[in-house]
């Protein structure tokens, strides 16, 4: 649903009630996962432009696991500069991945509720238990994680863009 604030020398100023959902897919192609989390970190970046919220999170990755210790080590991690948390974790181990050195395929997609202000969104790979056994643990063969990402627009905008509708609107009656 377009809302129509007003006109303003032809041009019509327009807010849209649903927010824009934007995609980006990471190439996890040759990635390796090595160190715990934070001394990789960030690993890829991508910067949406607009502050927003990441939803969703689906993958479809391979890769070779080296020497894993403990679980299958090799973990993703999706984030943001606004969230400490790990709100879209990526654990091979909960989608059937064994503990075991040899190459390994998994899919699947999770939610999220993941917010960024400044529209950066980072993707970390590292391992769960850093037992340093062997540099990386596993090395991506394949595969992407995609982002789906809700834009949200800037609140002060919005506000300004009303109230020039609702002063333009005046000045016409």
């Amino acid at each position: 649903m377009i809302k129509t604030l007003g006109t303003v020398a032809g041009i019509v100023i327009a807010t849209s009630a649903s927010a824009q959902t934007l995609f980006h897919t990471f190439d996890m192609t040759g990635l390796v996962s090595e160190g715990g989390f934070g001394t990789n970190f960030p690993t890829l970046t991508h910067d949406f432009g607009v502050a927003g919220v990441v939803v969703a999170v689906e993958w479809d990755v391979s890769y070779e696991s080296f020497d894993p210790s403990w679980n299958s080590e090799a973990q993703i991690a999706i984030d943001t500069n606004d969230d400490a948390s790990f709100d879209a974790d990526i654990d091979p181990s909960l989608f059937g991945a064994p503990d075991s050195s040899g190459v390994f395929a998994y899919f699947g997609s999770i939610g999220a509720n993941t917010i960024s202000s400044d529209g950066l969104v980072f993707l970390t790979t590292y391992e769960s238990f850093d037992d340093a056994s062997s540099t990386p643990d596993a090395l991506y063969r394949q595969g992407f994680v995609r982002v789906t990402y809700r834009a949200v627009p800037a609140p002060g905008a919005l506000a300004a863009f009303g109230a020039m509708g609702l002063v333009v609107t005046r000045r016409r009656r």
